[in-house]
C-alpha cells in the first residue's frame, strides 16, 4: 500500500513547512489526487489518519481532491477522459493510450493559522 509511504513523506513536507513558516497550527490539508495516479483516495485518508495518530497533526482532516485524467489514443488521435476500468480509445478502440494528466498528487492547500 503506497498510500501509507505518501502520507508518511506528506507529513514530514508539512511539518517541514510548518517550521519554515513559523506555523501555529494546521486545520486541514487539501490534496489533488489524479485518477490515472494509482493512489486511492480512501486508503490515503485512512493511512493519514494511521500517520498522524499521536502526533501534532492528529485530528487535522486531508481533504482529497480528484482530477479526470486525460489520454491521448496513439492510433487515432482522439483525447478523451481517461477511464481507468476501461483503457481503451472510446473511438477506436485502441489500447495505445499517452496519458495527458490525472497522474500527479499535489498538495494543494495547507490551511494554517
Amino acid at each position: 500500500m503506497h498510500e501509507l509511504a505518501l502520507c508518511d513523506a506528506m507529513l514530514k513536507m508539512v511539518r517541514d513547512i510548518s517550521r519554515e513558516q513559523s506555523l501555529e497550527g494546521v486545520r486541514s490539508i487539501t490534496v489533488r489526487v489524479g485518477t490515472l495516479s494509482g493512489v486511492v483516495p480512501r486508503f490515503l485518508t485512512d493511512c493519514w489518519t494511521a500517520v498522524t495518530d499521536g502526533t501534532e497533526y492528529d485530528g487535522v482532516p486531508l481533504l482529497v481532491e480528484t482530477e479526470a485524467g486525460r489520454a491521448r489514443c496513439l492510433d487515432c488521435g482522439a483525447e478523451f477522459v481517461a477511464d481507468v476500468e476501461d483503457l481503451s480509445c472510446p473511438d477506436c478502440g485502441g489500447k495505445k493510450l499517452m496519458p495527458l494528466s490525472g497522474r500527479d498528487m499535489t498538495i494543494q492547500e495547507i490551511e494554517a493559522y
